[in-house]
Order: structure tokens, then C-alpha cells, then sequence
């Protein structure tokens, strides 16, 4: 018994060779020329342009200006609900 122990750890030592591989070596980084504040600022400037909502996330090309008042807006969905349009939920008139 003890034969056979000594040799399934002796094989065992031996086949954590087989598991190395060799490294991967990246490339250095190159130095930045910019500061941590710096830095700092352009993400804050990038995260006040986007809209996080999980999966959906959105990357606005350009402030959205609107064009069109509340009062139109709920004049057009009234119209469409008396067309027979359904917006699905509880759109009612």
C-alpha cells in the first residue's frame, strides 16, 4: 500500500509540469501625458453625456432640444387613442 501511495504522488508532483505553460508577456504601457485631475475631468465630462440604465445604456450624440410643448404631446396620444392606436399599459382617454 504504501508503494502504490508513494507512487500516485510521485505522479501526481510530476504531472504539475505538464500544467505550466509560459507566460504571455504584454507590451509596457506607454506613460501618460496627462495628469490624475486631468484625467479625473474627462470622465466626469463623459459619464455627465451618457443615460446608465443597465443593459440599455445610451450614448448620446447631442443634447436632444424639444420642439414640441406637454400640451401637444398629450393632444397627439388623445388623438391617437381615439384612432384606435394602443400603446399598450393603461393608456385610457
Amino acid at each position: 500500500m504504501n508503494k502504490s501511495l508513494i507512487a500516485a504522488v510521485v505522479a501526481l508532483t510530476a504531472s504539475f509540469g505538464a500544467l505550466a505553460q509560459e507566460a504571455t508577456v504584454f507590451p509596457e504601457a506607454p506613460a501618460s501625458t496627462l495628469t490624475r485631475a486631468e484625467v479625473k475631468a474627462q470622465a466626469a465630462a463623459a459619464d455627465r453625456d451618457v443615460v446608465f440604465a443597465g443593459e440599455a445604456t445610451v450614448f448620446p450624440d447631442a443634447a436632444a432640444s424639444n420642439t414640441v410643448t406637454r400640451a401637444e404631446v398629450r393632444a397627439e396620444a388623445r388623438e391617437a387613442l381615439r384612432n384606435g392606436v394602443n400603446f399598450g399599459g393603461e393608456a385610457t382617454l
